[in-house]
């Protein structure tokens, strides 16, 4: 894998770029890409570089009709951004000069990662955060009140990372670097395409038309994508849509444990109608190792440690067929309204007032939720009178000390909130606002691209116009992309209502790993900083038969632990 740094300097302070330079060049990973204008690129060979006006763009750029966009494109100087996010999409940091320094627009999918801290008179922008840290020019500073509200609020991402003095330029975003510091702004707001333009045809066959359009142009980029199925309906979308367009694509799946549904007969379904071989894998809880962190190269803990099993597999099987990059499903279930909440009928009541149209949303909602008409009817009226703001019921303190608590709040976005009169909508925009924070962690990303295409921009932009209670339509979750690849894929996925899971996986490697659970968190960094609460992470870990969502929460936190850890050493 490929990865870049910018270096800008301040005050005219060539010196220190060049110094700067010299050191990151040293190893031969990187070269120097460009030099002139403000900046001074190095980048390794792997990396997508093409001039962009009189700037310049890293990563993929498509125009709306999916081509990859002619080496002429170009932002007109005026163009704060705005205009070309919406001409454009793609997953791309887009760089040109501006006064006494430079402007970066990261693209608001969230697919080309951005970073970046000052080193004295000297800014570093890149993808890879460690490059930061590199020959001494940063020295690694934790951030615990970062750390203990990333324990609190995993959806919650702001600027400022765990690493103190490392930024993110969040998608969508707009940031000039000069003397002065940073000035940010956003160009892309996920509100402005939550109501459908006027005369916008939102129906199935037009969902599968941008599906598709966008599919087309990754195939352009990946030729040989692996797709990871697991027999659910977001990854089944995204074989059937890339198998279309894609060079030589194939399958991988991963078969369940003890205690967890198989999906193998639905994976083996869509491999069967697609005409695609599909390898099935077996992850094992001896190949997860909860001292080791994905995150270990990140300015967040960010991973999730039972993956790396499926995560190896994966990576061993591309390697061994010549694949260039992982394609996921990742993100269909938010980006496709997949919920059993009431709000949808509270949206459809204030968009369309007290019609009969409202009660046929709340018994879809019921069959969607395995609940009767009346209990839907009941959470309705509970939630009017209520008039519950969405996103005050997100954070998540157990085993948390109290002392971390107020440590720990965790802001609310107007994204995350927007208009409360339609809770439905604001559910949907802040679940696909948190997508950003799935995106990494991946160890097969250091062999290829982690694609996840579903989140493509146009994709992103459709799916928000479409209001929230035709997710939900005909009693079924997710029923327009259903409908949208009915005849593509089989019955059985289209029809199929179950959902796997990984709890039996999560609790044998518990089970496995108990005593160094109990060591990593009773005597690590979390317990040092008063941010564990001790005797209930004791009392949890001593539990013989713990919920799933404990075993879950001690997982996530023996994660945080293993790369505090890792960035300690």
């Amino acid at each position: 894998m490929g990865s870049w740094c910018l270096l800008v300097g301040t005050g005219g302070d060539t010196d220190k770029v060049e110094a700067v330079a010299v050191a990151l060049t040293r190893s031969g990973a990187l070269r120097r890409e460009r030099t002139g204008a403000g900046l001074t690129l190095l980048a390794s060979d792997a990396v997508t570089v093409r001039p962009l006006g009189d700037g310049i763009l890293l990563g993929h750029l498509f125009t709306r009709s999916a081509d990859p966009a002619s080496d002429t494109a170009s932002r007109p100087p005026d163009d704060d951004g705005t205009a070309f996010v919406r001409r454009h999409w793609g997953a791309y940091v887009a760089v040109r000069p501006a006064a006494d320094g430079i402007e970066l627009l990261r693209d608001p999918s969230g697919m080309a990662p951005c970073y970046m801290a000052r080193s004295g008179s000297v800014w570093l922008v890149t993808d890879a955060p460690r490059l930061l840290f590199a020959h001494g020019l940063l020295t690694p500073s934790i951030d615990w009140r970062i750390v203990a509200a990333s324990l609190v609020s995993h959806d919650w991402r702001g600027e400022q990372t765990a690493l103190a003095g490392v930024e993110e330029v969040l998608p969508g975003t707009v940031v000039s670097v000069g003397p002065r510091g940073l000035v940010r702004r956003r160009v892309w707001d996920a509100w402005d395409f939550a109501r459908p333009a006027p005369g916008q045809d939102l129906s199935a066959e037009a969902l599968a038309e941008t599906i598709d359009r966008c599919m087309a142009a990754w195939a352009g980029v990946y030729r040989r994508p692996l797709i990871e199925i697991s027999g659910g309906l977001d990854s089944a979308v995204v074989a059937a849509a890339l198998v279309r367009r894609a060079e030589a694509p194939q399958l991988i799946t991963f078969a369940a444990g003890p205690g967890d549904p198989t999906e193998l007969g639905y994976a083996q379904a869509i491999a069967d109608e697609l005409g695609l071989p599909l390898e099935i894998t077996h992850p094992q809880v001896e190949d997860v190792d909860l001292t080791r962190s994905h995150a270990c190269d990140l300015p967040r803990p960010n991973a999730r440690a039972f993956t790396q099993a499926a995560d190896a597999l994966s990576r061993a099987h591309a390697g061994a067929i010549g694949a260039d990059a992982f394609a996921s499903g990742g993100g269909g279930d938010d980006l496709f309204g997949y919920r059993q909440s009431i709000a949808p009928a509270i949206d459809r009541l204030w968009s369309e007032g007290p019609r009969f149209a409202v009660i046929r949303t709340l018994d879809d909602i019921a069959r969607v939720s395995h609940a009767t008409s009346w209990e839907a009817v009941t959470r309705f009226v509970r939630r009017m009178v209520a008039r519950r703001q969405v996103g005050t019921d997100r954070n998540d303190i157990r085993l948390l000390a109290p002392e971390a608590r107020g440590l720990a709040a965790v802001p609310h976005s107007a994204e995350a909130c927007g208009n409360g009169s339609m809770p439905g909508k604001a559910a949907h925009v802040r679940a696909i606002a948190t997508l950003s924070n799935h995106l990494e962690g991946h160890g097969r990303a250091s062999f290829a691209p982690v694609l996840f295409p579903l989140l493509s921009q146009p994709i992103v932009e459709f799916c928000l116009a479409v209001p929230s209670w035709r997710w939900c339509e005909g009693g079924e979750n997710r029923a327009l992309a259903r409908r949208a690849f009915a005849d593509r894929l089989p019955t059985c996925v289209i029809e199929r209502r179950s959902k796997g899971a990984f709890d039996g996986f999560c609790a044998r490697l518990f089970d496995r790993n108990r005593g160094l659970v109990g060591e990593l968190l009773l005597e690590g960094g979390l317990a040092g900083q008063g941010i564990l609460d001790r005797a209930a992470v004791e009392a949890a870990i001593r539990n013989p038969a713990p919920s799933g969502e404990l075993v879950m929460r001690l997982l996530a936190l023996v994660d945080a632990e293993a790369w505090l850890r890792n960035w300690s050493e």
